[in-house]
């Protein structure tokens, strides 16, 4: 007989067979004893945490003579012998993947309303049902809506946002959660005692996170581990066959990150180069132990969830008692960065070195140490009244504001027209050269006409004025050339480029 993988071997037949999920299996089965059963439901969630075999046992469930007391299929009847059968035609998987066009769809629209061969329901899986191009869902919309009362549709996909919201709207939907550490090391013990293999409990941890929540490549890694090991499948033998990097080694890698020891880093990031460790991998377990540091730093009993070894833990925890949270943080930013710029860089070593150069060389100002001092510092000025240097004073000198009269004017008359609406039209008309001296705003105009229509809402432009620069004490209007256009021009480079860099000599009329 040929190989049958783990994760194949060990799939769930029955509700009570399924890891993590009780919440949906719970739902299901009590519909399943109430017969308040659904026409269409839509599965989500991660890769491999039972969508497809929960669609497989509810699909042989609805049709069994004989449920279990949780609604489960007895297995033994003829139904359930008939629907074991993958030749059967009364439960129909469907790839979306690779029939996504609306033909296929528009097919199965005409063949929904065909009577079930031996069962009662005729149950339709559709696998990664995002896959669909619009008009496949746009033909499916209403025979999902109204389908035959034979017909049953279970959706599945690992990306519910990329579905219509028509179809959300026309299913019962179910969320599947990824598995915990503690759920996966117990799958795994079933799985290798199943097989008659004998194990370290740290090797199942190690699988248990190395499958992130998925029960499936958690299996898949332990197909892998169980051909790899001849004899006891041992913690050092899962760290070799899965290819990732050393905790000891990642740790004391971090451990010189988080110390600001570049040269003690940059030497542990060439040993794991000989490993012939992959890039993204190192940088990714360097954030995962940094994540570990943080929390063994921050948490009471913090391995009560990290499950990590006894021994380990306890490094973990030497490592963040001697670092601080600003050292951490900066350090865990670097690395979650990188880790999306390494899919597209042409050089990805020289980023990973560049950001292990980079978490090690946060300034001391940016810690606890370093923000204290600065405090410290603060206080001691404070204490002296905060008396001026000389540094202080030219500071003061070089950036201290100079008004400008053009300025001040439109500022001002933009603050008028906001709040006085009945003089836009006039301000708006009529648009003067403008110089401040000696507290005094001189506004001039073309002519006596301008400044006579002016001086009627002149009192409105100067409490503008004071309310804004109290210090301006008088506000003329004037007409005339008490500047000429010349003399504009060149005020206006002034304050652009700076006084002092503005040399004005004599000419002739066409210079």
């Amino acid at each position: 007989m040929a190989y049958v993988s783990l994760y194949r071997r060990f799939r769930p037949q029955t509700f009570d067979k399924v890891i993590g999920q009780g919440h949906i299996t719970r739902t299901l089965g009590n519909q399943l004893k109430s017969g308040n059963i659904s026409h269409a439901y839509l599965f989500t969630g991660s890769r491999g945490t039972g969508k497809t075999s929960v669609a497989k046992i509810f699909a042989r469930a609805v049709n069994c003579l004989h449920p279990l007391a949780d609604g489960s299929p007895c297995g033994e009847c003829e139904i359930c012998r008939e629907l074991s059968n993958p030749a059967n035609l009364d439960i129909l998987e469907i790839d979306a993947a690779s029939n996504n066009g609306v033909d296929e769809i528009r097919n199965l629209r005409d063949n929904v309303k065909y009577m079930p061969a031996v069962a009662k329901y005729k149950v339709y899986i559709v696998d990664e049902v995002h896959m669909l191009s619009a008009a496949a869902f746009n033909a499916l919309l209403k025979t999902l809506e109204e389908p035959p009362e034979h017909v049953i549709f279970i959706l599945a996909t690992t990306e519910v946002q990329k579905i219509p919201a028509t179809i959300l709207s026309r299913c019962m939907r179910f969320d599947f959660r990824l598995l915990t550490i503690d759920e996966l090391v117990r799958l795994l013990m079933n799985a290798f005692e199943g097989v008659g293999r004998k194990y370290e409990h740290d090797a199942l941890v190690a699988l248990a996170q190395a499958g992130q929540g998925s029960a499936r490549d958690t299996l898949s890694l332990a197909d892998m581990c169980v051909s790899y090991c001849e004899g006891e499948i041992t913690y050092d033998q899962v760290i070799e066959a899965l290819g990732i990097c050393s905790p000891e080694l990642i740790l004391n890698m971090t451990a010189h990150i988080l110390q600001g020891d570049v040269d003690s880093a940059l030497h542990e990031l060439n040993d794991m180069y000989k490993q012939g460790k992959s890039i993204g991998g190192i940088s990714r377990e360097i954030a995962g132990m940094l994540s570990n540091i943080s929390y063994a730093k921050n948490c009471v009993g913090a391995n009560s969830f990290l499950k990590l070894t006894a021994d380990m833990y306890g490094r973990v925890r030497k490592v963040a008692e001697s670092a601080e949270n600003a050292k951490i943080l900066h350090a865990m930013e670097v690395f979650c960065y990188l880790d999306g710029e390494l899919r597209y860089s042409s050089l990805p070593k020289v980023l990973l070195e560049m950001a292990v150069i980079k978490a090690c060389e946060i300034s001391s100002d940016f810690t606890q140490d370093g923000i204290l001092k600065r405090i410290k510092a603060l206080e001691e000025r404070a204490n002296k009244g905060f008396a001026p240097t000389a540094g202080d004073n030219a500071q003061e000198s070089v950036s201290a504001p100079t008004l400008n009269g053009d300025k001040i004017w439109g500022e001002i008359i933009h603050e008028v027209i906001r709040e006085n609406a009945s003089v836009r039209v006039l301000l708006d008309s009529y648009t003067p050269s403008c110089e401040l001296k000696e507290n005094v705003l001189y506004a001039y105009f073309a002519d006596e006409n301008t400044c006579k229509v002016i001086q009627t809402v002149s009192d409105i432009i100067f409490e503008a004025i004071k309310r804004r620069y109290p210090d301006i004490n008088e506000l003329k209007i004037l007409s005339g050339t008490a500047r000429t256009q010349t003399d504009m021009e060149i005020e206006k480079i002034k304050n652009l480029v700076g006084e002092n860099r503005v040399f004005v000599t004599g000419g002739n009329s066409n210079g």
